[in-house]
Parts: structure tokens; C-alpha cells; sequence
């Protein structure tokens, strides 16, 4: 990676270090959702649904469509799992090593 692309992979990386947006992610990763589903799976607030969508959206990681007065989330690029897969691996063998 050259510098510009570090920048833009720790924005990336800070815009997902959150549990509500990681969670965000991982629920989308089965598909859609209304943001209505997202924060009461979630257990969060409407309000703080809302920040937080804005964030992965300004890094592109979401992305938001109406339909009616619906509002629906998706992943914006679905590569962004590996991510997720790699963090899950890791998370088994640490917590294995420390327990």
C-alpha cells in the first residue's frame, strides 16, 4: 500500500471499530435489512443506529436506499466478510491462547 491508501484503510479500519458498527456488518452479512431491524436486533436506539449508519456510510462500507418510507441497508462490497472471517479466526486462536 502507498501512504494514501494507509490513510484510507484506517479510516476504513476506525469506521468499523465500534461494537455497533461491527455489528451492523455482521448482520448484513446475511442480507438486507430495514434499519428498523438493524437497531432492535442490535438493542440500540434509533438515534444511535443513525450515527452510526452514517459513519459506514461516509466510508463507503454501507450503503442506504429508500423504498416508501422504508429505509433498507446493505454491504457495499460483500469482499469485506474476508475481513470478518480472518477477524473471527484470530479471535478463536487468541482467546484459546489466553484461556
Amino acid at each position: 500500500m502507498n501512504s494514501d491508501e494507509r490513510e484510507v484503510a484506517t479510516n476504513v479500519l476506525k469506521a468499523m471499530a465500534h461494537p455497533v458498527r461491527l455489528g451492523v456488518i455482521e448482520v448484513l452479512a446475511s442480507g438486507e435489512k430495514t434499519i428498523t431491524q438493524l437497531y432492535e436486533e442490535l438493542g440500540c436506539s434509533q438515534s444511535m443506529m443513525s450515527q452510526q449508519l452514517k459513519i459506514l456510510c461516509q466510508q463507503k462500507l454501507v450503503e442506504i436506499r429508500k423504498e416508501g418510507t422504508q429505509k433498507y441497508c446493505n454491504l457495499n462490497n460483500r469482499d469485506l466478510l474476508k475481513l470478518f472471517d480472518c477477524m473471527h479466526k484470530h479471535l478463536r486462536e487468541f482467546l484459546n491462547f489466553q484461556g
